[in-house]
């Protein structure tokens, strides 16, 4: 019910039907509960203290009240709101705000900045939606929606633990991230800065503009291919700052083995990996966004530390073009060297840097160099960690 909430997120009408569902969706598990209590072992003890509990956070006493008044337009239209942003130029960034009522469809947006010739022609339109409930002026309605799941799912947890029961019998769900599992941390899958919020319309080429994710699931027969191909893997666990080491020992095994290395980047939190993926990037504006929504992705899973492998391009001097801007190492011609680059940073403002240069011979073998590697703190820090600067600067300013 929150995916279906979410994948409405930009059409007014059908969002508040799907918030009215999932809102009485919610309320339900708890009048379900105690219509069960007679047989829920030791329901007294456990649905107390969660009452308890429920009464002094602000998103369980909102889920409550909330049940019917939510779907109410004036309810949601109070501080809601609708942005729409022009992009003329990705390079120079220049920027047109328009506000529009948040119930206002996004083809009626459209029509009405298309009808006025003095607006933008070409470009990129990005269309922003942030829904908010007055009783709960804080907060964006699927961030607190995920964290009032999360409780309740904690609290079914609480119930199978007290009566020492098996897991949920749950056969084949939609969406796949329904499983037998209770979660006590949010879902990876309900991320709250998703596209979900936004919308994009390349003016030039007359169509959307959407972020497609794959997700890929670990088998354990994937698992023994990998390890019959790569010899025996490796677990990334620990201090991101810490296993940069072994992260770039497996990788170059794995670089010798196909010639090339995907990038990845894993999320940690408390010295755990809780997500990984592998970025695409089509360009350097492309890079420039794809690490913006990794920040968007950290602030989600509340990562606290991060580390990101890929190969480079890396330049022994400095060449400037006539312009006197340096000219970046990709752009250097015969000049240019590879790499693989291990950047690590976490919350606490612990950083690290690994790198094994490679060269390849006339018959394409890797020849690897020597591994260099350093730590560093905020003030150290230097321009190679640019491509984490989003998710640093989401760090510092909370």
């Amino acid at each position: 019910m929150w995916h279906t909430m979410a994948d409405s997120y930009m059409q007014p009408e059908t969002f508040r039907m799907h918030l009215n569902s999932l809102m009485q969706g919610m309320r339900n598990v708890t009048f379900m509960l105690q219509k069960q209590k007679s047989t829920l072992p030791r329901f007294e003890e456990w649905y107390t203290e969660f009452q308890t509990a429920a009464k002094s956070n602000p998103l369980m006493r909102w889920s409550v009240s909330s049940r019917n008044r939510i779907v109410k337009e004036s309810d949601l239209e109070l501080l809601s709101k609708v942005k729409v942003r022009w992009v003329g130029d990705w390079e120079r960034r220049q920027e047109r705000n328009f506000s529009f009522p948040p119930r206002m469809p996004s083809k009626a947006i459209l029509s009405a900045i298309f009808s006025d010739p003095g607006n933008p022609q070409i470009g990129v339109i990005t269309i922003s939606r942030q829904w908010v409930d007055r009783a709960l002026p804080d907060r964006e309605i699927l961030s607190a929606t995920r964290e009032v799941f999360v409780n309740l799912s904690a609290l079914i947890s609480t119930a199978h633990a007290a009566a020492s029961s098996e897991m949920c019998g749950l056969s084949t769900r939609e969406p796949a991230c329904v499983t037998t599992e209770l979660a006590r941390e949010p879902l990876p899958c309900m991320d709250i800065n998703p596209g979900w919020l936004q919308e994009h319309m390349d003016l030039g080429a007359g169509h959307g503009i959407n972020e497609v994710t794959y997700l890929v699931e670990r088998t354990p027969e994937s698992s023994k291919r990998s390890e019959k191909r790569y010899g025996t893997t490796m677990e990334v666990a620990g201090n991101p700052i810490e296993v940069t080491a072994r992260i770039m020992e497996q990788a170059a095994k794995a670089l010798v083995r196909d010639k090339k290395h995907v990038p990845i980047i894993w999320f940690f939190r408390d010295d755990a990996v809780i997500d990984s993926m592998v970025p695409v990037f089509f360009d350097q504006n492309g890079k420039y966004l794809t690490m913006h929504r990794v920040a968007d992705r950290v602030e989600s899973l509340k990562a606290d530390g991060i580390a990101f492998l890929n190969e480079i391009w890396y330049a022994a001097d400095v060449k400037l073009d006539k312009n006197g801007q340096a000219i970046p190492a990709r752009d250097r011609g015969r000049d240019r060297r590879e790499a693989l680059h291990i950047l690590a940073a976490t919350s606490r403002g612990e950083y690290a840097s690994i790198f094994t240069p490679f060269s390849r011979n006339l018959l394409g073998k890797i020849v690897l160099g020597e591994t260099l590697s350093e730590t560093l703190t905020n003030i150290e820090i230097d321009g190679q960690f640019n491509i984490l600067r989003p998710v640093i600067d989401r760090w510092r300013n909370g």
